[in-house]
């Protein structure tokens, strides 16, 4: 079973972070499901739409919380081979997005109208990896 939505001991560590001050930077690792996964008798269940369209569903969504809140994606890519690392892992999509801070990315977690479009996303990944960084320069 993947890793798709965070668990109780991760959001906690999060909100415990949320007056940290400063930008962050998080690393999003996606693999997407063939077939995206809403609950029976939802109105996109009957769509049959593929992980991939679901989570652009999602992102089309998320843009305007995003531009909001003054955050932006800084690179997106499509993995294609592991280079170091287990050569099991398979991961469609990856991207960083950078938060003005911690609290501005809590803000957008707890507004009611981005909760709503969250269902594309948790229909579409089979596997995801959040991975919150502190931008620093290199050297």
């Amino acid at each position: 079973m993947g890793s798709v939505n965070p668990n109780a001991e991760q959001i906690q560590a999060m909100l415990t972070s949320a007056s940290e001050a400063g930008a962050i930077n998080m690393i999003n690792l996606l693999r997407f499901r063939a077939r995206a996964s809403y609950p029976e008798g939802h109105e996109y269940a009957r769509e049959n739409l593929t992980g991939e369209q679901s989570y652009q569903r999602y992102m089309a969504g998320t843009a305007p919380f995003i531009a909001k809140l003054g955050a932006r994606v800084l690179w997106a890519g499509a993995p294609n081979l592991i280079v170091i690392g287990p050569s099991d892992e398979r991961w469609d999509m990856a991207f960083i997005v950078e938060y003005p801070s911690v609290g501005a990315m809590l803000s957008m977690l707890g507004d009611s109208d981005y909760q709503k479009i969250g269902i594309h996303r948790t229909a579409a990944l089979e596997d995801s990896r959040l991975i919150r960084c502190t931008p620093r320069a290199l050297g």
